[in-house]
């Protein structure tokens, strides 16, 4: 490969992933955040603030919003799972977190790292139920309405009041909801028993109404390494309220 290739696909990989906090520190350890449905990188900015200097803190940034709003959304699993893989590989000691969707991405991001032979030391799923399970909670038959979804996020806890008064906005976020709704609805885990041999630290609300307690407890079976199943007061976004133990949970997995 030609230089000038090799500068291009690292500018193509680099576009993925968005750093909330650039340090010159030599990172120990590399945390991937992987958003919810519709969720931008720039959502989670505050975790950072959570981890030390030396834990490079990294948030994937899905194409079809934020910076990336030109481009065409992906539509299929796959078409996020490639290339987010292929940004993560170069990463050492890295950790995966998803939260929803990202959940499901991450199990896909972890598979497929493994199978490059750049396994991840741990896959940390919230708010959604392992993969082998999973089924589409949103709209059960048909295609929702804007006033469907939005009663959706409303209902979960994942609107901010102020993209109401934005009509722009608002068009961006159910656009990119609907592509994110298709990969999640076309998503299948397939007839193979798929497991991963990191631990699996599984996280979900007690009172979410759209992921049971039960399935999120599942994650445990998609492992050959150890597994864990934490669960907080709150809804589908209860990390919202509850960061601290959290993020105190990843950082002790990253310490080991």
């Amino acid at each position: 490969m030609s230089k000038a290739n090799a500068d291009a696909l690292g500018q193509d990989l680099n576009k993925w992933l968005w750093e909330p906090r650039p340090t010159a520190v030599a990172p120990r350890v590399t945390l991937a955040i992987l958003p919810h449905a519709g969720g931008l990188a720039q959502g989670y900015a505050k975790w950072a603030r959570w981890f030390p200097d030396d834990v490079r803190v990294v948030a994937v940034q899905y194409p079809g919003r934020g910076p990336r709003f030109a481009e065409r959304a992906a539509l299929s699993m796959a078409e996020l799972a490639d290339p987010v893989a292929e940004a993560l590989a170069a990463e050492e000691e890295l950790h995966v977190f998803g939260h929803s969707l990202g959940a499901m991405l991450g199990f896909e991001v972890c598979w497929r790292l493994a199978r490059m032979g750049r396994p991840v030391r741990a896959f940390f799923p919230s708010a959604a139920p392992a993969s082998h399970i999973r089924r589409d909670v949103l709209v059960p038959d048909g295609e929702p309405t804007d006033a469907e979804l939005i009663e959706a996020l409303v209902d979960r806890g994942g609107m901010d009041p102020e993209a109401f008064e934005h009509p722009e906005l608002m068009e961006l976020v159910l656009e990119t909801l609907r592509a994110d709704r298709r990969i999640s609805l076309s998503y299948r885990y397939g007839e193979q028993h798929r497991t991963l041999d990191c631990p699996v630290v599984a996280f979900g609300g007690t009172a979410d109404t759209a992921v049971v307690p039960a399935d999120v407890a599942r994650w445990e079976e998609l492992t050959t390494g150890p597994g864990e199943v934490h669960l907080l007061e709150g809804g589908h976004f209860y990390v919202n309220d509850h960061m601290a133990p959290v993020t105190a949970r990843i950082r002790r997995q990253i310490a080991v």
